[in-house]
């Protein structure tokens, strides 16, 4: 598998269907080799039942993808059903196969291959040296999922422009921004909820985007939508400067503003509410479907010590810029070992795959694929 380090933005325009199209189209090659792989993939053989042959499980899920997806994505996303259907038609594959693809974040969701991922950092006004909102993101994930990552402007004939990055075969946002400035990021969090929608969060988020001006705005919407897979905590952001931390699940939620213009989160709920929800604090990752490297360690270790550790960078009220910020995603601890602990993630199952710098006001996404202690920012604006 070839792994991408170098950004290469891509502009999709037209209908939802026609956006589907180019983006099926450029990511032909990728949607292609990740069909190829997913049956070698090890968290797929891990989900599976020990005596099920890997090809006949990965059957039965994409039937009961479409079976589960189909229905709800259709009915209350019509616009990014059809986007989806466009992708189908690019890649030249067919809508099962695509929507299996969606469903691998639910999948992932599940009990038996929990991934603590990702890191926030956002700063208002009063808290950066040029007094606008600077939003910085590692995104960590599965390691074997690096080389399918798409960077992408969508210009919908129905809705705002979206500037962002997610997965080569998905409609949904993993993190993006709009032309009106409305930044999300998508933290991976873990509850023992049960979803009664089957709708990915990251296409609720697509839509969120192309609806929403505003932060409070977006935190109505997807508070209100219908949603499955992750469970989560998401960080909102504007060109007013408002920040607003939204904590979810499939059927709960609880919001808040950033405390002093700042917000740092990590993949654990940081409120009383949404904690009743979530997995135990206490339990140990140990087994058959747990990452090598995270077997005996407990669930939220690494979210923990990732928000304990930028909270240290962060003490005092010195205000920041880019430079301190993307210090801060590339810090490997105090005694620069990076592991699956640090904030710049380095290990085999989960890793940082990409980092991101969003300035709302200026509309401006810096972007770098890989860990960010190797590589550099590439910057892109709207078109």
């Amino acid at each position: 598998m070839t792994v991408l380090t170098n950004v290469r933005s891509h502009v999709f325009s037209g209908t939802h269907h026609e956006i589907g199209v180019q983006q099926g189209k450029a990511s032909r090659e990728q949607i292609r080799e990740l069909l190829e792989n997913i049956p070698n993939f090890d968290f797929v053989k891990l989900m599976k039942p020990r005596l099920l042959p890997t090809s006949l499980f990965v059957m039965m899920a994409k039937r009961r993808a479409g079976k589960l997806l189909t229905n709800d994505i259709f009915k209350y996303y019509p616009r990014q059903a059809q986007r989806m259907s466009g992708i189908a038609e690019g890649a030249e594959t067919d809508m099962p196969h695509i929507l299996f693809m969606q469903a691998m974040e639910l999948l992932i969701s599940k009990p038996s291959y929990r991934i603590e991922a990702c890191t926030t950092l956002a700063f208002g006004p009063s808290r950066t040296v040029t007094g606008e909102t600077i939003v910085g993101k590692n995104f960590d994930y599965l390691s074997v999922l690096e080389p399918y990552q798409l960077t992408c402007q969508t210009k919908p004939k129905e809705g705002y422009s979206t500037l962002g990055c997610k997965m080569a075969p998905l409609a949904g946002m993993l993190d993006g921004m709009n032309e009106h400035g409305l930044t999300v990021t998508y933290n991976l969090a873990h509850s023992l909820d049960e979803p009664k929608c089957y709708v990915p969060l990251s296409l609720a988020l697509q839509e969120m985007l192309e609806t929403c001006k505003t932060a409070d705005e977006a935190a109505r919407f997807i508070t209100q939508a219908k949603r499955g897979g992750h469970d989560a905590v998401l960080t909102l952001a504007d060109a007013e400067g408002n920040i607003r931390t939204v904590e979810i699940t499939s059927n709960h939620f609880a919001t808040s503003n950033a405390a002093d213009g700042q917000e740092i989160n990590t993949n654990h709920y940081k409120s009383d509410e949404m904690q009743r929800y979530e997995v135990p604090r206490n339990a140990v990752c140990f087994g058959r479907g747990a990452p090598k490297e995270s077997l005996g360690v407990r669930v939220h270790e690494s979210s923990e010590q990732r928000l304990k550790r930028a909270q240290e960078l962060l003490k005092g009220k010195e205000k920041v810029d880019e430079s301190k910020i993307t210090l801060i995603l590339r810090d490997h601890g105090q005694e620069n070992k990076p592991s699956m602990l640090t904030l710049c993630r380095h290990a085999d199952a989960v890793s940082t795959l990409r980092s991101v710098v969003f300035y709302p006001s200026r509309k401006t996404v810096k972007v770098l694929y890989g860990k960010p202690c190797q590589n550099q920012y590439e910057e892109l604006k709207f078109s």
